[in-house]
């Protein structure tokens, strides 16, 4: 059939008619994301239709690549609306699941995965792309294909400190999800950080992302603030992670960062307790974790896609000042 994988030649990129994801069977790319990121528990179809397909900001745009109507190469820019104080806005794919198959690295599938990433991205009307990338492919993207790399987002343990602010913790599950609550966490909109750029948070993109298959998070309630935790282990040792902090109304300013890590490490029961990324709301600092010792060290990398040779943005101007974990799929 014209524009099935079995109709490409060897090193062809897959033309498609469409741009966004399209209805085709997502058992590939699982494999594919399973056999180069060795995921526990793999990851499946289910996963993917999740993240790339029930996103109310829309489909993702998938680059793919084929090598004898084999999938060889993935990557998703999942649409993603960023806003500032001064009114301008952005609409970004945020790259996530870049993938070539180990048996065809040298084959130039890296670059040709990238590449029609930007055909489809930039027929969807994205911006461009923010890249959140492993160690490895941070200096590929900016020496190879010369995007910018944007400063490192801390990762730092929290010292609880308790405080007197009543705090209601909730099991995300089916119900939580149907229900009120998390029209409740978010009631209205998201605002702009006070300089530079933050993803725009709604009610419904909570429920969405707290239905992350297989995911088990916890959704905090405070008269000023939302923030979401899960758990994970580090050397045997359990540790909180504070995904997200989310203001519930305008006028919140700012939170101490130990009184959320407080709850986190009662709720959770243990000491640890992890944060990753930038967030104007929370104020106080913590142990900062060496990056040899992040399973996976994270970069940003920015890229601006093109009209008729003139940017959609300049990324030598953009700042983002609000990104965490829930931000992305890392959790």
């Amino acid at each position: 059939m014209a524009g099935s994988p079995a109709s490409t030649s060897p090193g062809d990129v897959l033309m498609r008619n469409g741009h966004t994801d399209d209805g085709r069977d997502l058992g590939p790319t699982a494999d594919l994301l399973n056999l180069v990121f060795g995921f526990q528990p793999p990851i499946g179809s289910d996963h993917l239709d999740w993240y790339y397909r029930r996103n109310p900001h829309g489909r993702a745009s998938v680059g793919r690549a084929y090598d004898d109507g084999r999938l060889v190469g993935n990557y998703a820019l999942v649409p993603t609306q960023f806003q500032s104080n001064h009114g301008s806005s952005l609409r970004l794919g945020l790259g996530v699941d870049l993938s070539t198959r180990p048996d065809s690295r040298g084959t130039g599938a890296f670059r040709r995965t990238v590449e029609d990433s930007y055909r489809v991205g930039t027929a969807d009307g994205l911006d461009g792309i923010l890249g959140v990338a492993n160690a490895q492919s941070v200096p590929r993207m900016v020496e190879t294909l010369g995007w910018r790399r944007l400063p490192d987002c801390p990762a730092r343990f929290i010292a609880p400190l308790s405080d007197s602010i009543p705090t209601s913790s909730h099991l995300v599950d089916a119900a939580l999800l149907a229900g009120s609550l998390p029209d409740q966490a978010l009631p209205q909109p998201t605002s702009p950080p006070p300089t530079g750029l933050g993803a725009l948070w709604t009610a419904n993109l909570l429920r969405w992302r707290l239905a992350r298959p297989g995911a088990r998070y916890v959704l905090h309630l405070r008269d000023d603030v939302s923030f979401i935790s899960t758990t994970t282990s580090h050397r045997r040792l359990r540790v909180a992670v504070l995904l997200k902090v989310l203001a519930r109304h305008e006028r919140v300013k700012s939170v101490a960062l130990r009184g959320l890590a407080a709850t986190l490490a009662r709720h959770h029961r243990t000491p640890l307790v992890l944060h990753w990324g930038v967030n104007p709301l929370v104020q106080g600092g913590g142990v900062s974790l060496p990056r040899r010792l992040m399973p996976s060290p994270l970069g940003l990398v920015l890229h601006a896609f093109h009209d008729d040779g003139v940017p959609r943005m300049d990324v030598d101007s953009v700042d983002v000042t609000s990104f965490e974990f829930l931000d992305f799929d890392a959790y």
